[in-house]
C-alpha cells in the first residue's frame, strides 16, 4: 500500500462517559465484535509495520480484550488530550515513516477509505485526513478554509463561535509524515479546556504553508459512536453492509429487515436464511443449507443440504443433509453426523452422534456417544450427572432405544441392543441384547410355536 513503513495508532484512552458504563466504550460489541476490533482489522489490511492502541481509563480491560502479537500498548497515565495520547507512541513507532492516527470510537471507517486515505497523503506529501458533511455537527470539530479553499485548520466544538447548520466535519482519520509529526507534536500548546488537541496540527500546517488535505466520506462511514443511541445506529448500518455482502456473493436471505448477521459468520453461496434468525461469532454454512425461521447458530458449523428450522446449535457441529428442529437444542461442543434427523425438543450437548441417527422428540442426550444408524424414541435421557462427576454414555450402532429409557452413566449399549419403554439402564448392555424394566434386565425373545 505504501512504500514508506506505516505505523497506526488507535486512540482507546478516553473514559465514554456517555455510554454510561462499566465496559469501556471502544469494546462495547457491534455485530459480534468489540468496536476497537473492527477498526483494527481494517487497519491490518495496510499490512502496517507497527499498530499502538493508546489506552487510559480501564486500561486492563481494554489490553485483554485487544492483546495481539502485532499490537503495543501504549499508557496515557493523564489523560490530557488527543495530541498527548499520540505523542505519547514516538518510541513505539521509532522506525516508522508514515503515522496513521485512528479514532478508536469510528467503527464503521472501511480498508477502502484508509487505504485511500494513506495513498492521498503519499501523493500529496502533506498531512492528509477524512472529513464528511453534517447536518448538525454538534460535538464535533468543524474543518476551517481559507478563501482559497485551503484548509487553515480545525475548530473544536469548545471553541466554535459561529452560525449553527451544515459544516464540513473531522471524522477523526489522519495521516502525517512521522518526521513532521514527531517535530510538531511537542509544540501544540495547552487549549483552554486543559488539552492538547491533535487537530491543531493542522493548524500548524497550513501556519508552515503545507496545508492539509481531506478526504471526503458519508455520514454513515465517519459516524462516532459515543452513546448508546449511536451505537445501535452504527449496528444498524454495519449489519445492512453485511447482508448486502452476502446477498451479492450469493446468499439468499429472504428478510433482511428480521435477519441478524455477525461480522465473522461465514455463508456459502446458495444458503438461504429465513425470516427471524440470528448468526453469530465464528459461524459457518455450507452451501444449499436452509436456516431457519426462527433459529439462533452461535459458533456453530452447518454441513451443506442441512435444514435447521426454528432451533438453537451453540459451539456445535451439523453434517450433510441433517434436518434439526423445529426446537432442536444442540450445545457444548456436539458433533451431529451426516443424514440425522433431530425433532421437536431434541437437545444434545457434548456428545457425538454418528451418521443416520434418528432422535425425533423431547429427549436429551448429554456426554455420549451414539453410534450410526440408532433410534432415540421420545423421552430417552441420559443421566449423565451424579451430582459430583459428568459421566459419559456410549451407545452402538444400529440400536433401539425404547421410549421414556434413562441410561444412568457411566453404561455401554451394544450393538444392535435394543431398551423397552420406560427402561432404567444402570449396567452395561451386551451387543444384540434386549433390556426392559426398573432397573433393565435382559428379556429371552419368545420362541415362535411349531405349526
Amino acid at each position: 500500500m505504501t512504500e514508506r513503513r506505516l505505523g497506526i495508532i488507535v486512540l482507546a484512552a478516553g473514559q465514554g462517559t456517555r455510554m454510561k458504563s462499566t465496559l469501556h466504550k471502544v469494546l462495547h460489541p457491534l455485530c459480534g465484535k468489540p468496536m476497537a476490533t473492527h477498526i483494527l482489522d481494517a487497519a491490518r489490511t495496510l499490512s502496517p509495520k507497527r499498530i499502538a492502541v493508546v489506552v487510559g481509563h480501564n486500561a486492563e480491560q481494554v489490553r485483554a480484550a485487544l492483546a495481539a502479537d502485532d499490537v503495543t500498548f501504549v499508557e496515557q497515565t493523564e489523560l490530557l488530550g488527543t495530541a498527548d495520547a499520540v505523542r505519547r507512541c514516538d518510541a513505539a513507532l521509532e522506525d516508522c515513516e508514515a503515522v496513521m492516527v485512528l479514532s478508536g470510537d469510528s467503527p464503521l471507517i472501511t480498508p477502502s477509505l484508509l487505504g485511500d486515505l494513506l495513498t492521498l497523503s503519499e501523493t500529496s506529501r502533506r498531512p492528509a485526513f477524512v472529513t464528511s458533511r453534517a447536518e448538525n455537527p454538534g460535538r464535533l470539530g468543524r474543518v476551517s478554509r481559507d478563501e482559497s479553499g485551503a484548509v487553515a485548520g480545525i475548530v473544536e466544538a469548545d471553541d466554535y463561535r459561529g452560525p449553527g447548520g451544515p459544516a464540513e466535519i473531522n471524522a477523526g482519520q489522519y495521516v502525517f509524515d512521522a518526521a513532521w509529526l514527531w517535530k510538531n507534536i511537542n509544540q501544540v500548546e495547552l487549549s483552554a479546556k486543559g488539552e492538547y488537541y491533535l487537530t491543531w496540527l493542522l493548524d500548524m500546517a497550513y501556519a508552515q504553508g503545507m496545508a492539509g488535505v481531506t478526504l471526503e466520506t458519508d455520514a454513515n462511514t465517519a459516524l462516532g459512536v459515543d452513546d448508546r443511541a449511536r451505537l445501535a445506529q452504527a449496528e444498524h448500518i454495519m449489519r445492512t453492509r453485511i447482508l448486502r455482502r452476502h446477498m451479492l456473493e450469493g446468499v439468499t436471505i429472504v428478510d433482511p429487515e428480521t435477519t441478524y448477521i455477525d461480522a465473522d459468520v461465514r455463508l456459502e453461496a446458495d444458503v438461504t436464511v429465513l425470516p427471524n434468525c440470528y448468526l453469530h461469532g465464528a459461524t459457518t454454512v455450507a452451501s444449499n443449507a436452509v436456516i431457519g425461521p426462527g433459529t439462533t447458530l452461535r459458533n456453530a458449523h452447518i454441513g451443506p443440504r442441512s435444514r435447521v428450522q426454528s432451533s438453537v446449535i451453540e459451539d456445535s457441529s451439523i453434517g450433510s443433509r441433517v434436518i434439526a428442529g423445529p426446537f432442536a437444542h444442540v450445545r457444548g461442543g456436539a458433533t451431529i453426523g451426516d443424514d440425522c434427523e433431530l425433532g421437536n425438543y431434541a437437545e444434545v450437548k457434548n456428545s457425538v452422534i454418528a451418521r443416520g441417527v434418528k432422535m425425533h422428540h423431547f429427549s436429551y442426550i448429554g456426554d455420549a456417544d451414539v453410534g450410526e444408524y440408532t433410534n432415540i424414541a421420545a423421552g430417552t435421557i441420559t443421566c449423565n450427572y451424579d451430582g459430583t462427576n459428568k459421566n459419559r454414555t456410549t451407545i452402538g450402532a444400529h440400536v433401539f432405544i425404547g421410549s421414556d429409557t434413562m441410561l444412568i452413566a457411566p453404561v455401554t449399549i451394544g450393538d444392535g441392543a435394543t431398551t423397552g419403554a420406560g427402561a432404567v439402564v444402570t449396567k452395561d448392555v451386551p451387543a444384540g441384547a434386549k433390556v426392559v424394566g426398573m432397573p433393565a434386565r435382559a428379556i429371552r425373545p419368545r420362541k415362535r410355536p411349531e405349526a
